[in-house]
């Protein structure tokens, strides 16, 4: 081939980029800041790892495992913890690479009808991700003035968008409040598709939905281990009538909860009170940061059903450098609309939570 053939093809590279969907073109990928700091409130994990004992106990369940075979595909012995743990029939349990995946799987499934998902803003960014990424038209409501449902806006895009998927966090991330339980029952009296009420951060409010699946045909309740100490696991927990459960599994992919994280998450299961004890913790140094916070003139702070703090200041983008040079790293979710100059701090151990306060007043006074 000479030169002059060689400079009438056309580049690898733009070949290759054209068989790109657009949708995907133009969306950018999850990510979150890195910054090496000690003191780490960003992530809303839980600050507490496991007690001595269970950890001797997870050791020892760990050798035992045959790394060289595949892990059980339907993680038949963790599903039934979960049941005795959660008083839910196993035939309607279905477990994720976190809820993340189970979210695909969710809009895999339930896309045959008019390819909508509808979801409040702002939340969760993986239920829009998501459903860009497969196809799906997103269509978004916004929260009313006190971050709640506005039932009015939504029962109205629902009735004009007849959605297949309706995504709603409660508590709701990165808000931190629940929604109206009596604004979600309407919705899923109304909504013709599926709704879908993750309840990533239900172990610090105590309100779950899931006694409603036995009476709503179209409820599907996502749960998570990762913000009560077990975000390595990578455990998702999806709760519905076992017909919807048998259409979603036909999409998950086989041996999707590995081996290791099976065998923990089934010792952590049947030794729980720890973890129950640490919720209890967080909840009260919850409520300790926040009045803490209202206190403060330069924040407006927001009452939490979660595990963190949502908040505004003045400069958001000055704090959140001051405090990454304070060793501290909270998120930052300053941008234009509802969530100009707002912040986001987890709740850490009463050591963390004391550095972040006092770096706070550092800021403040100087």
């Amino acid at each position: 081939m000479t030169s002059k053939d060689k400079k009438s093809q056309p580049n690898d590279s733009n070949i290759i980029e054209s068989r790109v969907s657009q949708k995907i073109r133009d969306i950018s990928p999850y990510s979150v800041p890195h910054f090496n700091c000690k003191v780490r409130l960003d992530g809303n994990e839980s600050p507490f790892s496991l007690t001595k004992e269970v950890q001797e106990k997870v050791d020892r369940a760990i050798k035992e495992i045959d790394i060289n075979r595949y892990p059980d595909p339907e993680a038949k012995r963790l599903i039934e913890i979960i049941s005795r743990v959660c008083d839910f029939p196993k035939e309607g349990i279905l477990l994720g690479n976190g809820s993340d995946e189970l979210i695909g799987m969710l809009i895999t499934t339930f896309s045959n009808g008019t390819g909508r998902v509808l979801c409040p803003t702002p939340t969760f960014s993986m239920y829009r991700l998501a459903g860009l990424a497969m196809g799906a038209d997103i269509v978004e409501t916004a929260l009313d003035e006190n971050f709640d449902i506005d039932l009015d806006e939504t029962i109205s895009m629902i009735e004009n968008n007849d959605p297949d998927l309706i995504f709603l966090a409660s508590p709701n991330n990165p808000t931190g409040n629940m929604y109206s339980a009596d604004k979600i029952a309407e919705i899923i009296s109304v909504a013709k598709g599926i709704v879908v009420v993750d309840e990533a951060y239900s172990d610090f409010s105590g309100y779950t939905f899931l006694p409603l699946v036995k009476e709503c045909e179209n409820l599907v309740i996502l749960k998570t281990l990762s913000k009560v100490g077990f975000a390595g696991l990578r455990i998702g927990k999806l709760f519905a009538r076992d017909n919807l459960v048998n259409e979603i599994n036909k999409v998950r992919y086989p041996y999707n909860i590995n081996s290791l994280s099976q065998v923990v998450a089934e010792v952590v299961l049947e030794n729980h009170e720890f973890v129950t004890e640490n919720i209890q913790l967080i909840i009260r140094e919850r409520d300790r940061i926040y009045k803490a916070l209202s206190s403060l003139e330069q924040i407006k702070a927001y009452p939490s059903d979660a595990n963190f703090i949502f908040f505004r200041v003045d400069d958001a983008d000055s704090i959140f450098s001051k405090l990454v040079e304070k060793d501290i790293l909270i998120r930052n979710f300053n941008r234009p609309g509802i969530l100009s100059n707002s912040m986001r701090v987890t709740i850490g151990t009463p050591e963390e939570n004391d550095a972040f306060l006092s770096a706070l007043g550092e800021i403040f006074s100087s």
